[in-house]
């Protein structure tokens, strides 16, 4: 992986019940007992799946047994690799929704993923009321049936990428981060505590029907965009 290479790791939330047994093993007792306390059993499998997979991915960037890593986390949650009681140099984030994955890995530069299903029946007008600009709110109302879904999930996973990047969790507010709404995909404006909006890059992933997906990463933190899978 060279320096300014992103890894973007897209995997299914699915697997055998041997390789569901192999990723449990995987998991430190913090993480099975958490994984326990899921009530719906689809839940519980998609939370051992997906962190016995962030670890045997993590495991090749440091060259070390998946079942040895050691993770702390930031103060708003965003989680981080510890070897030899200090953080690692390998930032990642990781983002799920329905049976898909995304773990983004990158060698030194914080980096924030977010990718979402899109949900029949979910209520995008009363969300975008809440977290959308004016201007974002605008270009999304005048468009057709067809595409709102498209551009309601392309500016939601946008955001989340976003607030992923800075390990900012809930306590910022998503309308204050401001994409354009046509041409290239960019920041617009961000709170001033963040720096300039073009002192971050911005991403649209292309993942298929129905599933979209946004990677933020700091300008010049980025030089090759690699898909992977395990």
């Amino acid at each position: 992986m060279a320096d300014k290479d992103i890894d973007l790791w897209f995997e299914a939330l699915a697997a055998t019940e041997d390789t569901y047994q192999r990723y449990w093993a995987l998991l430190d007792k913090e993480e099975q007992a958490k994984a326990l306390r899921f009530v719906q059993e689809q839940h519980r499998a998609r939370y051992v799946i997906s962190h016995g997979k962030v670890r045997t991915i993590l495991a090749r960037y440091i060259d070390k047994p998946p079942e040895t890593l050691c993770f702390a986390q930031e103060v708003a949650g965003k989680p981080y690799l510890v070897v030899d009681g200090r953080p690692h140099e390998v930032k990642f984030n990781l983002s799920h929704s329905g049976d898909r994955m995304m773990l983004a890995v990158s060698r030194h530069e914080p980096v924030g993923v977010d990718i979402e299903v899109w949900l029949d029946g979910f209520d995008c007008a009363a969300v975008a009321e809440e977290c959308f600009t004016e201007t974002e709110k605008a270009f999304w109302q005048a468009l057709p049936a067809h595409e709102k879904a498209d551009a309601f999930y392309r500016f939601w996973t946008r955001k989340e990428s976003f607030v992923k990047a800075i390990g900012a969790g809930i306590s910022l507010d998503v309308s204050q981060v401001v994409t354009s709404v046509d041409g290239a995909s960019r920041f617009i404006s961000l709170p001033a505590r963040y720096g300039a909006a073009g002192q971050w890059r911005l991403v649209d992933l292309d993942l298929g029907p129905g599933l979209s997906g946004a990677l933020t990463v700091r300008a010049g933190g980025m030089e090759r965009l690699c898909f992977r899978r395990l």
